[in-house]
């Protein structure tokens, strides 16, 4: 009698919080160096509740921590010609970002940022970046996506100038 009476758990909420992760892998340019840089960067976060755009659509968007390590010229040129200094090839960022993805279809990703760049312990530049693309299988019943798209960053070294750098990105994205 009382199983009659209980209402039955349903399935679970959109809104309920999840674990997400993306590895993205990303080749940059910039202004001052004719040699591109590589990077592989990693995010870590929690998911927000959808927020829902006119059309009652949902957007969806986390919150977390983002490491990426970068190998090449671009950070190199950049790093030289702000501060002088004679650095090595390999660099690693350390970022507060945000990234989501939702319009019509589930097809536009956004993710934007900010942090710290860093030669060994070294300190070496503030940055902030933003990255926009396409979401790939965008299917609502699959937790894995993979993404691509163009990004941008500004590279603000102490001491010296912000300079630019643009890009492409690939990748994958758990949400």
């Amino acid at each position: 009698m009382l199983l009659t009476i209980a209402p039955s758990a349903g399935p679970p909420s959109e809104g309920a919080r999840k674990l997400v992760f993306a590895n993205r892998y990303s080749v940059q340019w910039s202004i001052v160096s004719g040699v591109p840089g590589g990077e592989l960067g990693l995010f870590l976060g929690s998911s927000l509740r959808p927020r829902f755009d006119r059309h009652n659509r949902p957007w969806k968007t986390a919150l977390g921590y983002e490491f990426a390590v970068s190998v090449g010229g671009a950070d190199r040129g950049t790093a030289f010609f702000s501060w002088g200094g004679n650095y090595g090839l390999v660099y690693h960022r350390h970022h507060v970002a945000a990234l989501g993805y939702g319009g019509p279809g589930d097809r536009l990703f956004y993710q934007f940022g900010g942090g710290v760049m860093l030669w060994r312990s070294t300190l070496v530049a503030l940055e902030a970046e933003v990255r926009l693309g396409v979401v790939l299988g965008a299917r609502r019943q699959e937790r894995v996506k993979g993404i691509v798209g163009g990004e941008a960053r500004i590279v603000g070294i102490l001491g010296g100038v912000p300079l630019p750098h643009f890009g492409v990105f690939a990748g994958l994205l758990l949400f």
